[in-house]
């Protein structure tokens, strides 16, 4: 049996948050119920694997019985999201930020809400589908160093305990604390290191979702090995990733040049009115793009990847606005094709295979069976 892989991006430098992918994801049901394929394009995905805006996704569907059905909520689920955002802003705390003093957005609202929808108590061990979720971890250790380094929650491995008794809720905003709009998380315990962005190491965790599949493998392949690291590599025959992105739209610069070199110092990287923060978007672009070429090179056509061309900044603070932005994306012609060659992909794939006799619907299938 295929090992399914959903890979959802964090906000891109588009502006385009979660409710993209869960537009497109919608869009692509739709055309394969048109289509007179009523299989499953959720309910068989053994890892939804998530960054930032990904993560709320990843932890939507995760804990619902039936994905696929959970999927027409989940715009709803959107529209609540970015109002919390648009509710973290005031006037002294923007002037405060634009000071240097404070982040722009208070995150209390966003964690109260997550509070609220998912429960304080949800723990990763209690979700019904496997989770993967980057964070960045402020102060760890490696290898007996004192650091900061990329931290990936999961609850992929059930003989982990500390990873399944996680809160989901102190998951989410690690993940979903980008520098500067957020302020830096701990947890509700106030205990422990704290946190940022999980974009910060992976806004498209694409390549953390197929590592995480390789170790599973390896654990399950090679139960007798202390360290699965130096057991022989399980086959990636079996994997299957379909990636999806928040949006990407036209980004260049053009420096003006003075004998073939043009001197930008910080303040053209980074202090710019015109592209602020552009050196920092563009790094997160790149990341992007980079694992999109690992993960296209090393699965090739088991690996499909989904992001909308979009004309502008994408803004949406309320369900109305998030379903006009993506009446907007979706009815783009370039949107339609690439939605078209995605349901091409997943009908050659693989991915849309009966479930196994006896499978219930929303029960995941076994990682490697």
């Amino acid at each position: 049996m295929p090992l399914r892989i959903l890979s959802m991006d964090g906000t891109s430098i588009s502006g385009g948050e979660g409710y993209v992918t869960a537009g497109m994801l919608g869009a692509l049901r739709q055309q394969l119920d048109a289509g007179g394929d009523a299989r499953s394009l959720l309910n068989q995905v053994d890892m939804f694997v998530g960054t930032s805006a990904g993560a709320f996704n990843a932890a939507f569907f995760a804990r619902e019985e039936n994905p696929d059905a959970a999927l027409d909520k989940c715009l709803q689920f959107w529209g609540e999201v970015v109002a919390m955002n648009k509710k973290g802003v005031s006037l002294g705390r923007t002037l405060k930020a634009l000071a240097g003093l404070s982040s722009f957005l208070d995150s209390n609202y966003m964690r109260d809400f997550f509070c609220s929808y998912f429960g304080a108590t949800l723990r990763l061990g209690d979700l019904k589908r496997k989770v993967v979720i980057p964070t960045f971890k402020l102060d760890g250790q490696r290898k007996g160093l004192r650091t900061w380094k990329a931290k990936i929650f999961h609850n992929v491995d059930p003989d982990n305990p500390r990873e399944l008794d996680e809160r989901v809720v102190d998951v989410l905003m690690r993940s979903g604390s980008p520098p500067l709009s957020y302020p830096i998380y701990q947890g509700l315990q106030g205990e422990g290191s704290g946190y940022v962005d999980g974009g910060i190491y992976a806004n498209n965790p694409s390549l953390v979702g197929v590592a995480q599949a390789i170790r599973d493998l390896s654990r399950r392949n090679n139960q007798d090995q202390v360290d699965t690291l130096v057991a022989d590599p399980p086959s990636m025959d079996v994997i299957l990733l379909l990636s999806m992105g928040n949006g990407v739209m036209s980004s260049y610069l053009e420096p003006a040049f003075h004998g073939g070199i043009a001197n930008w110092g910080f303040a053209r990287w980074l202090l710019d009115t015109s592209f602020p923060m552009v050196l920092v978007k563009m790094l997160m672009e790149a990341g992007s793009d980079a694992v999109h070429y690992q993960c296209r090179m090393i699965l090739r056509k088991k690996y499909f990847r989904v992001n909308p061309v979009v004309e502008k900044r994408l803004s949406a603070y309320d369900l109305q606005q998030v379903e006009k932005v993506l009446v907007q994306v979706l009815g783009q012609q370039s949107t339609m094709e690439q939605l078209q060659r995605a349901q091409h992909w997943l009908l050659r794939s693989g991915w849309l295979v009966e479930p196994q006799p006896g499978t219930q619907p929303g029960q995941p299938t076994q990682l490697g069976a």
